[in-house]
């Protein structure tokens, strides 16, 4: 008797496999992650700390804020102060208008907005960066704020966008 491990599923796994080690070393999978905080429920009016830990020094990266809504939120624009702190102990503050524009829904769920932030950056040190943000004015109706930060794949930089 013999036994065949070379399977249906067998070889769908392994040609998945494959495709999966083939794009990664053509560049087509762009790494992300995200850092997030929880606001207090009761209104957002004080800083949240977001941290994210930077390694690659070279590549460049576009960050995106984003915002969790519930029902609560009314607001069409939100105006946050942005402080940037680097791990040499640099320290920048700008204000940064979201346009988060009219929702319609007729069901109290959960909205996600993203916000481009900034495009093509280079982290030049190693180590943890920390954004502080502060509204303007208290904002109801928000549960988490975060960053999606995106490598931006090789051939966008050498070709842009396409």
């Amino acid at each position: 008797m013999t036994v065949r491990w070379w399977s249906r599923g067998g070889r769908a796994a392994a040609c998945a496999a494959a495709w999966l080690l083939t794009a990664a070393a053509a560049g087509c999978i762009v790494p992300e992650e995200t850092v997030a905080t929880d606001l207090p429920a009761e209104g957002w009016s004080s800083a949240a700390t977001l941290r994210y830990t930077n390694a690659d020094t070279l590549a460049r990266r576009e960050l995106k804020l984003f915002l969790r809504l519930d029902e609560a939120f009314r607001e069409d624009s939100l105006t946050l102060r942005i402080e940037t702190f680097t791990p040499d102990s640099l320290r920048t503050s700008e204000y940064h208008r979201l346009a988060v524009g009219r929702r319609h829904t007729a069901t109290p769920l959960q909205a996600v907005v993203e916000v481009p932030y900034r495009r093509g950056v280079r982290l030049r040190r190693a180590g943890d960066y920390y954004f502080v943000l502060t509204p303007v004015r208290p904002v109801y109706g928000a549960e988490a704020v975060g960053m999606r930060v995106t490598n931006r794949s090789t051939n966008e930089e050498t070709h842009g966008k396409r």
